[in-house]
């Protein structure tokens, strides 16, 4: 009995452990995540974040859309970015292009 009593906190400890570990793991990226948009005023990173979060409500409307296209049975195709894709030019971004690949 003792043994299973042991084992069981043992096991508890784990998992508190482990949760303790994801926590900050999360809390570590969503520090990550602001500091990649602080833009250094509140407003201009608020409205960073906010375009952020509309492109994502985006791809989960069109990702809904597709799952219900293939439930239903109807064809549908999901294209890539083609071969001459390039990244949208920012402030941030220099003129020049990376070198290509080798």
């Amino acid at each position: 009995m003792a043994r299973k009593q042991r084992t069981a906190e043992r096991r508890a400890e784990q998992w508190a452990e482990h949760r303790r570990q994801r926590d900050e793991e999360e809390r570590q990226s969503r520090v990550m995540v602001i500091t990649e948009f602080d833009a250094g005023d509140p407003e201009a990173t608020l409205q960073a974040l906010a375009g952020e979060i509309l492109k994502y409500r985006l791809a989960l409307r069109q990702l809904a859309r597709a799952v219900g296209l293939a439930d239903a049975g109807a064809p549908f195709g999901v294209f890539g970015p083609g071969p001459y894709w390039r990244p949208r030019r920012t402030p941030e971004m220099p003129d020049t292009s990376p070198p290509a690949a080798a």
